[in-house]
């Protein structure tokens, strides 16, 4: 028996969520969710996330490596760690021993035991931190760390302290034996050699030093300890982060409802959002360039290599200069150090304008007629009124009580929090987008020359700067989310369609949650 009744479409017969107080958590996603496991699969899950980090940085540095042709100067085996320590922030020391040829002085360094017993050494270090490394570690990292919770129930804070110890103590393992692996020998380029050997110039003491030849190659080693610490810094940052950013995850009550995460979740995860896009479309143009590379286009091959370790900084050094930044790439000759014998021999290093110091104006190119910090600029307002927009869309609407005590608008709150995120943010990457690279050339303990190159930029006036504009343009962005939900509210809404359906006349099976029947029979 039965009988036909108008009901409205919003009424369905899904299975009703469990109950909110539930211990393990809130929503109806418990009731598909899996156990949490115990405090040693936690630990091992951490340390494999961890491997799959690494596994994706040395990847990705032997495709880069790869492309760019370095295979040629020395084992990609050896390259390719001590690639992978830069991307961790620690350095590259360079060293080597040259015996001059007898008479290589014009008799002065055979009246001090050349030909034979004299040496010259070399020593210099290496700092640049290629960026899309570090990104796709974190990324990784991130992914594999926070992904599994999602799906299991809420864990206790110490299985996540379990997870946490798995991955830095294998980062604690892994990072400094992938360190030590970082030596050998760099063959150096027929060019850069015979500049080295002259000391960078021409027709000075030290390309007689050298015997005019050059310098074939030098021994490049790690700092294991250094690259470490700065490997499980970076990996607890990354954890704390994720912990205050992630949105479509299980975390332990006590940090879910920390007054932390819920204040700085919407502006974090916001960010990291728009960070990690810009990032992913740098790695997409280095797989185009690589595929134009497998047509026999040896540019392309180079622009995909150089994309593949350097497109965030590329892409912090365009933002920044919108900033006010100003990106300097130069090269310069140092002196020697004292005088008589050893100055002299040193400081007839070369002369003219091949032996003074060469600046390049990066901020200053035009790209398609247009400056370069113009284009930072406004692609930078665009991208911090859309995250003022997102962050308002995912903070929660205050309550009466809570407007009331607030000390802060909402609007006003949310550009504060981003514009603090974001000054911050730009401090750092400016920071770590800088490259510094020195060698020295020294003779019986004394530095007779040498050269240091690098890319320097300003960073305490565009971070001050960018706390100021992400202020503006997130507190425009959260307007605009209130104008439109505004919009919304008083839009009116359509009349419901109504529809027939066949209702049953036996009694619910009681399942919880299910519709009730409040309709009236048709007359």
């Amino acid at each position: 028996m039965s009988r036909t009744t108008t009901t409205r479409p919003a009424v369905r017969s899904d299975p009703a969520p469990p109950s909110p107080t539930d211990e393990r958590g809130s929503g109806n996603a418990d009731t598909t969710l899996k156990p949490g496991g115990s405090a040693a699969r936690h630990a091992i899950e951490g340390g494999l996330a961890v491997l799959a980090a690494l596994t994706a940085m040395s990847g990705a540095g032997y495709a880069a490596l790869r492309a760019l042709g370095a295979d040629g100067s020395a084992p990609l085996t050896q390259l390719v760690p001590a690639v992978t320590s830069l991307a961790f922030g620690g350095p590259v020391d360079l060293s080597a021993d040259l015996t001059p040829k007898a008479g290589a002085g014009g008799g002065m360094l055979d009246m001090l035991g050349g030909g034979g017993g004299l040496s010259l050494g070399i020593t210099g270090r290496v700092w640049a931190v290629p960026l899309m490394l570090t990104f796709l570690g974190a990324a990784v990292l991130g992914w594999c760390f926070f992904r599994p919770l999602r799906r299991r129930a809420r864990p206790a804070p110490a299985l996540l302290i379990a997870r946490s110890v798995g991955a830095l103590g294998v980062t604690t393992v892994l990072v400094p034996v992938l360190a030590s692996m970082a030596h050998g020998s760099l063959a150096l380029p027929e060019s850069v050699s015979k500049r080295l050997g002259s000391g960078g110039g021409s027709g000075g003491g030290l390309g007689k030093l050298t015997g005019g030849e050059g310098i074939p190659s030098l021994d490049f080693t790690t700092d294991i300890v250094l690259t470490g610490f700065l490997a499980v810094l970076e990996v607890a940052l990354v954890i704390g982060i994720g912990c205050l950013a992630a949105r479509r995850t299980s975390l332990p009550r006590p940090v879910a409802l920390s007054r932390a995460r819920l204040k700085w979740n919407p502006v974090t995860s916001t960010l990291t959002g728009i960070f990690t896009a810009l990032c992913t479309l740098g790695l997409f143009l280095a797989l185009l360039a690589g595929a134009a590379a497998a047509t026999g286009r040896d540019q392309a091959a180079k622009a995909a290599g150089a994309l593949l370790l350097a497109a965030p900084n590329l892409l912090s050094a365009v933002l920044t200069s919108g900033l006010g930044a100003s990106w300097q790439a130069g090269m310069e000759r140092r002196r020697p150090e004292g005088g008589g014998m050893m100055g002299g021999l040193g400081g007839a290093t070369g002369s003219g304008a091949e032996g003074g110091a060469r600046q390049l104006d990066v901020s200053g190119k035009t790209v398609a007629g247009l400056p370069l910090w113009l284009i930072g600029l406004t692609l930078l307002v665009c991208l911090l009124v859309y995250a003022g927009y997102r962050t308002a869309a995912r903070t929660p609407v205050r309550r009466a009580r809570e407007e009331a005590k607030a000390l802060l608008g909402r609007h006003v709150e949310i550009a504060l929090r981003a514009g603090v995120a974001v000054g911050l943010s730009v401090l750092v990457i400016g920071l770590v987008s800088q490259a510094s690279a020195g060698i020295g050339f020294s003779l019986m303990g004394n530095e007779m020359g040498g050269m240091d190159a690098g890319l320097d930029g300003s960073v305490r006036l565009p971070a001050l700067a960018a706390f100021v504009l992400a202020s503006l343009a997130c507190y425009a962005g959260s307007r605009l989310r209130s104008v439109r939900d505004g919009g919304r509210r008083l839009r009116p809404r359509p009349r419901d369609r109504t529809q027939v359906r066949e209702v049953s006349s036996k009694p619910s099976s009681g399942r919880r949650g299910s519709p009730k029947d409040t309709t009236r029979p048709r007359t």
